[in-house]
Protein backbone atom coordinates (compact mmCIF):
# COMPACT_ATOMS: atom_id res chain seq x y z
CA UNK A 1 0.00 0.00 0.00
CA UNK A 2 1.11 3.53 -0.76
CA UNK A 3 -0.05 6.36 1.47
CA UNK A 4 -0.38 9.91 0.12
CA UNK A 5 3.16 10.64 1.32
CA UNK A 6 4.36 7.40 -0.27
CA UNK A 7 2.83 8.43 -3.59
CA UNK A 8 4.44 11.86 -3.58
CA UNK A 9 7.81 10.42 -2.52
CA UNK A 10 7.63 7.86 -5.35
CA UNK A 11 6.80 10.59 -7.86
CA UNK A 12 9.87 12.59 -6.84
CA UNK A 13 12.06 9.49 -7.06
CA UNK A 14 10.79 8.55 -10.52
CA UNK A 15 11.36 12.01 -12.01
CA UNK A 16 14.56 12.68 -9.96
CA UNK A 17 13.32 16.13 -9.02
CA UNK A 18 12.97 17.45 -5.46
CA UNK A 19 12.02 21.01 -6.42
CA UNK A 20 9.22 22.28 -4.15
CA UNK A 21 7.35 24.02 -6.96
CA UNK A 22 7.41 20.89 -9.10
CA UNK A 23 6.26 18.84 -6.12
CA UNK A 24 3.17 21.03 -5.84
CA UNK A 25 2.44 20.37 -9.50
CA UNK A 26 3.11 16.66 -8.97
CA UNK A 27 0.58 16.49 -6.14
CA UNK A 28 -2.04 18.08 -8.38
CA UNK A 29 -1.32 15.55 -11.13
CA UNK A 30 -1.43 12.59 -8.72
CA UNK A 31 -4.84 13.73 -7.45
CA UNK A 32 -6.04 14.03 -11.05
CA UNK A 33 -4.82 10.52 -11.78
CA UNK A 34 -6.56 9.19 -8.67
CA UNK A 35 -9.88 10.75 -9.70
CA UNK A 36 -9.59 9.23 -13.18
CA UNK A 37 -8.74 5.81 -11.72
CA UNK A 38 -11.74 5.88 -9.39
CA UNK A 39 -14.03 6.86 -12.26
CA UNK A 40 -12.71 3.98 -14.38
CA UNK A 41 -13.06 1.36 -11.65
CA UNK A 42 -16.63 2.44 -11.03
CA UNK A 43 -18.79 2.33 -7.95
CA UNK A 44 -17.58 -0.68 -6.01
CA UNK A 45 -14.65 0.87 -4.18
CA UNK A 46 -16.20 4.30 -3.64
CA UNK A 47 -19.58 3.34 -2.17
CA UNK A 48 -20.81 4.57 1.18
CA UNK A 49 -23.95 3.86 3.17
CA UNK A 50 -25.88 6.43 5.19
CA UNK A 51 -29.20 6.35 6.98
CA UNK A 52 -31.83 8.97 7.75
CA UNK A 53 -35.28 8.99 9.33
CA UNK A 54 -38.28 9.65 7.13
CA UNK A 55 -40.54 12.45 8.38
CA UNK A 56 -38.08 13.37 11.17
CA UNK A 57 -35.20 14.42 8.86
CA UNK A 58 -37.31 15.99 6.11
CA UNK A 59 -36.24 19.28 4.53
CA UNK A 60 -38.34 22.07 6.00
CA UNK A 61 -41.19 23.16 3.75
CA UNK A 62 -41.31 19.99 1.64
CA UNK A 63 -44.13 18.26 3.58
CA UNK A 64 -42.00 15.18 4.37
CA UNK A 65 -41.32 14.56 0.68
CA UNK A 66 -37.66 15.63 0.32
CA UNK A 67 -34.52 14.72 2.31
CA UNK A 68 -30.93 16.04 2.08
CA UNK A 69 -28.37 13.96 0.21
CA UNK A 70 -24.96 13.25 1.81
CA UNK A 71 -22.41 16.00 1.30
CA UNK A 72 -20.20 13.71 -0.83
CA UNK A 73 -23.01 12.23 -2.93
CA UNK A 74 -22.29 11.52 -6.59
CA UNK A 75 -24.65 8.80 -7.87
CA UNK A 76 -27.33 6.61 -6.35
CA UNK A 77 -26.84 2.86 -6.05
CA UNK A 78 -29.77 1.86 -3.83
CA UNK A 79 -32.33 3.41 -1.52
CA UNK A 80 -34.76 1.54 0.71
CA UNK A 81 -36.93 2.10 3.76
CA UNK A 82 -37.11 -0.49 6.52
CA UNK A 83 -40.57 -0.94 8.03
CA UNK A 84 -40.55 -3.48 10.80
CA UNK A 85 -38.30 -6.22 9.41
CA UNK A 86 -39.07 -5.63 5.73
CA UNK A 87 -37.05 -3.49 3.34
CA UNK A 88 -38.95 -1.54 0.67
CA UNK A 89 -36.58 -0.48 -2.15
CA UNK A 90 -37.18 2.57 -4.35
CA UNK A 91 -37.01 2.60 -8.12
CA UNK A 92 -35.09 5.65 -9.33
CA UNK A 93 -37.12 7.91 -11.64
CA UNK A 94 -34.85 9.87 -13.98
CA UNK A 95 -37.52 11.57 -16.11
CA UNK A 96 -38.40 15.02 -14.75
CA UNK A 97 -41.73 15.18 -16.61
CA UNK A 98 -42.79 11.75 -15.36
CA UNK A 99 -41.92 12.75 -11.80
CA UNK A 100 -43.99 15.94 -12.10
CA UNK A 101 -46.96 13.92 -13.33
CA UNK A 102 -46.62 11.52 -10.40
CA UNK A 103 -46.52 14.49 -8.01
CA UNK A 104 -49.08 16.68 -9.75
CA UNK A 105 -52.06 16.13 -7.46
CA UNK A 106 -52.57 18.62 -4.64
CA UNK A 107 -53.26 15.76 -2.23
CA UNK A 108 -50.46 13.27 -2.72
CA UNK A 109 -50.38 9.67 -1.59
CA UNK A 110 -48.85 8.93 1.80
CA UNK A 111 -47.52 5.56 2.85
CA UNK A 112 -44.55 4.04 4.65
CA UNK A 113 -44.05 1.57 1.81
CA UNK A 114 -41.57 3.34 -0.47
CA UNK A 115 -41.86 2.76 -4.24
CA UNK A 116 -40.03 5.50 -6.16
CA UNK A 117 -37.46 8.25 -5.66
CA UNK A 118 -36.11 11.20 -7.63
CA UNK A 119 -32.76 13.01 -7.27
CA UNK A 120 -32.96 16.79 -7.46
CA UNK A 121 -29.77 18.73 -6.86
CA UNK A 122 -28.88 18.27 -3.18
CA UNK A 123 -31.97 16.28 -2.16
CA UNK A 124 -33.83 13.05 -2.76
CA UNK A 125 -37.62 13.09 -3.12
CA UNK A 126 -39.72 10.05 -2.13
CA UNK A 127 -42.96 8.60 -3.45
CA UNK A 128 -45.32 7.99 -1.83
CA UNK A 129 -44.70 10.56 0.87
CA UNK A 130 -43.75 8.80 4.14
CA UNK A 131 -46.53 8.82 6.71
CA UNK A 132 -44.39 8.12 9.80
CA UNK A 133 -40.76 7.88 10.85
CA UNK A 134 -38.80 4.87 9.63
CA UNK A 135 -35.14 4.25 8.83
CA UNK A 136 -34.18 4.94 5.22
CA UNK A 137 -30.87 3.59 3.95
CA UNK A 138 -29.10 5.18 1.00
CA UNK A 139 -26.17 3.47 -0.74
CA UNK A 140 -24.34 5.78 -3.09
CA UNK A 141 -21.17 6.43 -5.02
CA UNK A 142 -19.09 9.17 -3.46
CA UNK A 143 -17.30 12.04 -5.06
CA UNK A 144 -13.56 11.50 -5.22
CA UNK A 145 -11.97 13.15 -2.19
CA UNK A 146 -8.53 14.58 -2.82
CA UNK A 147 -5.76 13.14 -0.65
CA UNK A 148 -3.75 15.72 1.22
CA UNK A 149 -2.66 14.50 4.68
CA UNK A 150 1.05 13.73 5.06
CA UNK A 151 2.19 10.74 7.09
CA UNK A 152 2.10 11.26 10.86
CA UNK A 153 4.95 9.70 12.87
CA UNK A 154 5.24 11.80 16.06
CA UNK A 155 5.82 9.81 19.26
CA UNK A 156 6.05 6.05 19.71
CA UNK A 157 3.81 3.07 20.42
CA UNK A 158 4.01 1.75 23.98
CA UNK A 159 1.21 -0.84 24.10
CA UNK A 160 -0.34 -3.01 21.38
CA UNK A 161 -1.44 -6.57 22.08
CA UNK A 162 -1.17 -9.42 19.59
CA UNK A 163 -4.16 -11.12 17.94
CA UNK A 164 -6.28 -12.89 20.54
CA UNK A 165 -9.84 -12.44 19.27
CA UNK A 166 -10.57 -9.73 21.82
CA UNK A 167 -11.19 -6.01 21.36
CA UNK A 168 -8.06 -5.31 23.40
CA UNK A 169 -5.98 -6.45 20.43
CA UNK A 170 -7.33 -3.50 18.45
CA UNK A 171 -6.40 -0.77 20.95
CA UNK A 172 -3.18 1.16 20.32
CA UNK A 173 -1.54 3.21 23.07
CA UNK A 174 1.07 5.81 22.21
CA UNK A 175 3.39 8.25 23.94
CA UNK A 176 4.12 11.87 22.93
CA UNK A 177 1.58 11.57 20.12
CA UNK A 178 -1.28 13.94 19.24
CA UNK A 179 -3.81 11.76 17.45
CA UNK A 180 -6.86 13.61 16.18
CA UNK A 181 -10.38 12.62 15.12
CA UNK A 182 -9.39 13.48 11.53
CA UNK A 183 -7.17 10.38 11.56
CA UNK A 184 -10.16 8.03 11.80
CA UNK A 185 -10.35 6.21 8.48
CA UNK A 186 -6.63 6.53 7.82
CA UNK A 187 -4.25 3.60 8.20
CA UNK A 188 -1.79 2.66 10.94
CA UNK A 189 1.28 0.46 10.88
CA UNK A 190 4.16 -0.53 13.15
CA UNK A 191 7.10 0.32 10.92
CA UNK A 192 9.09 -2.86 11.58
CA UNK A 193 5.96 -4.94 10.88
CA UNK A 194 4.86 -3.19 7.68
CA UNK A 195 1.19 -4.26 7.75
CA UNK A 196 -1.40 -1.49 7.49
CA UNK A 197 -4.57 -1.45 9.63
CA UNK A 198 -7.47 0.97 9.23
CA UNK A 199 -8.19 3.24 12.20
CA UNK A 200 -11.77 2.76 13.40
CA UNK A 201 -11.94 5.33 16.21
CA UNK A 202 -9.92 7.73 18.33
CA UNK A 203 -10.30 7.97 22.11
CA UNK A 204 -7.58 10.48 23.00
CA UNK A 205 -4.29 11.99 21.84
CA UNK A 206 -2.59 8.72 22.76
CA UNK A 207 -5.28 6.09 22.13
CA UNK A 208 -6.81 4.81 18.91
CA UNK A 209 -8.69 1.63 18.00
CA UNK A 210 -8.04 -0.37 14.84
CA UNK A 211 -10.77 -1.84 12.65
CA UNK A 212 -8.95 -5.20 12.46
CA UNK A 213 -7.11 -7.33 15.00
CA UNK A 214 -3.39 -6.58 15.17
CA UNK A 215 -1.43 -9.65 14.12
CA UNK A 216 2.14 -8.46 14.47
CA UNK A 217 4.62 -8.82 17.34
CA UNK A 218 3.01 -7.73 20.62
CA UNK A 219 4.23 -4.52 22.26
CA UNK A 220 3.79 -4.43 26.02
CA UNK A 221 6.16 -1.69 27.19
CA UNK A 222 8.01 -0.62 24.10
CA UNK A 223 8.86 2.45 22.10
CA UNK A 224 8.09 1.24 18.59
CA UNK A 225 8.11 3.63 15.65
CA UNK A 226 4.87 3.84 13.68
CA UNK A 227 3.21 5.61 10.76
CA UNK A 228 -0.32 6.88 10.23
CA UNK A 229 -1.03 7.47 6.55
CA UNK A 230 -3.91 8.60 4.36
CA UNK A 231 -4.61 5.92 1.75
CA UNK A 232 -6.35 6.03 -1.63
CA UNK A 233 -9.74 4.27 -1.55
CA UNK A 234 -8.80 2.05 -4.49
CA UNK A 235 -7.16 -1.42 -4.09
CA UNK A 236 -3.61 -1.44 -2.75
CA UNK A 237 -2.00 -2.77 -5.94
CA UNK A 238 -3.33 0.24 -7.87
CA UNK A 239 -1.81 2.88 -5.62
CA UNK A 240 1.15 3.49 -7.90
CA UNK A 241 -1.00 4.11 -10.99
CA UNK A 242 -1.84 7.77 -10.21
CA UNK A 243 1.91 8.30 -9.79
CA UNK A 244 2.53 6.92 -13.30
CA UNK A 245 -0.19 9.22 -14.59
CA UNK A 246 1.49 12.21 -12.91
CA UNK A 247 4.90 11.26 -14.37
CA UNK A 248 3.36 10.93 -17.84
CA UNK A 249 1.86 14.44 -17.68
CA UNK A 250 5.01 15.88 -16.12
CA UNK A 251 7.19 14.65 -18.97
CA UNK A 252 4.68 15.95 -21.51
CA UNK A 253 5.10 19.40 -19.96
CA UNK A 254 8.85 18.93 -20.19
CA UNK A 255 8.45 17.85 -23.84
CA UNK A 256 10.35 14.66 -23.11
CA UNK A 257 8.25 12.48 -25.40
CA UNK A 258 10.24 9.28 -24.81
CA UNK A 259 9.74 9.29 -21.05
CA UNK A 260 6.17 10.49 -21.43
CA UNK A 261 5.35 7.51 -23.62
CA UNK A 262 6.92 5.08 -21.16
CA UNK A 263 4.82 6.31 -18.25
CA UNK A 264 1.71 6.58 -20.43
CA UNK A 265 2.16 2.89 -21.26
CA UNK A 266 2.62 1.98 -17.59
CA UNK A 267 -0.51 3.95 -16.64
CA UNK A 268 -2.74 2.50 -19.36
CA UNK A 269 -1.57 -1.10 -18.93
CA UNK A 270 -2.01 -0.84 -15.16
CA UNK A 271 -5.50 0.61 -15.50
CA UNK A 272 -6.48 -2.13 -17.95
CA UNK A 273 -5.35 -4.82 -15.49
CA UNK A 274 -7.18 -3.05 -12.65
CA UNK A 275 -10.41 -2.98 -14.69
CA UNK A 276 -10.25 -6.74 -15.19
CA UNK A 277 -9.55 -7.38 -11.51
CA UNK A 278 -11.64 -4.78 -9.73
CA UNK A 279 -14.28 -3.12 -11.92
CA UNK A 280 -16.94 -5.62 -10.85
CA UNK A 281 -17.90 -7.17 -7.53
CA UNK A 282 -16.92 -10.71 -8.45
CA UNK A 283 -13.47 -9.65 -9.66
CA UNK A 284 -13.93 -11.86 -12.71
CA UNK A 285 -12.97 -11.06 -16.28
CA UNK A 286 -16.38 -9.69 -17.08
CA UNK A 287 -16.66 -6.44 -18.97
CA UNK A 288 -18.33 -3.98 -16.68
CA UNK A 289 -21.36 -2.00 -17.66
CA UNK A 290 -21.88 1.71 -17.40
CA UNK A 291 -20.79 2.48 -13.82
CA UNK A 292 -23.79 4.60 -12.90
CA UNK A 293 -26.41 2.23 -14.30
CA UNK A 294 -28.69 0.96 -11.59
CA UNK A 295 -28.08 -2.69 -10.87
CA UNK A 296 -30.95 -5.08 -11.41
CA UNK A 297 -32.68 -6.46 -8.34
CA UNK A 298 -34.36 -9.70 -7.47
CA UNK A 299 -38.02 -9.39 -6.66
CA UNK A 300 -38.54 -9.09 -2.91
CA UNK A 301 -40.39 -12.26 -1.80
CA UNK A 302 -41.98 -10.24 1.02
CA UNK A 303 -44.11 -8.39 -1.52
CA UNK A 304 -47.10 -10.64 -2.13
CA UNK A 305 -49.41 -10.25 -5.15
CA UNK A 306 -52.43 -8.09 -4.47
CA UNK A 307 -56.10 -9.17 -4.35
CA UNK A 308 -55.37 -12.75 -3.41
CA UNK A 309 -57.28 -14.55 -0.68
Amino acid sequence: MLSWTGQTDLWQQLISDSDATNLTMGKTLIREGQRKLQAILGIYFTEETRTFLTVTDTISGTSNKAYPLPENFKALSDLYVTVGTTQYPATLIQDEELWRQMSSTTTQSTSNFLQFCFIRWDRVELYPIPSSANTATIIYQTQAKDLQADNYTTGTITTLMNYADTDATKVVTGASSVWTSAMVGRYFRIDVDGEWYRIASRSSDTSITLAQFYRGVAISAGTSAYTIGQMPPTPSDTHELPVYYACWKYYLFRKDITMAREFEKMWKEGVKEAEVSYANRSSSQVTRGYPYAKRGKLRNPNFFPENMS
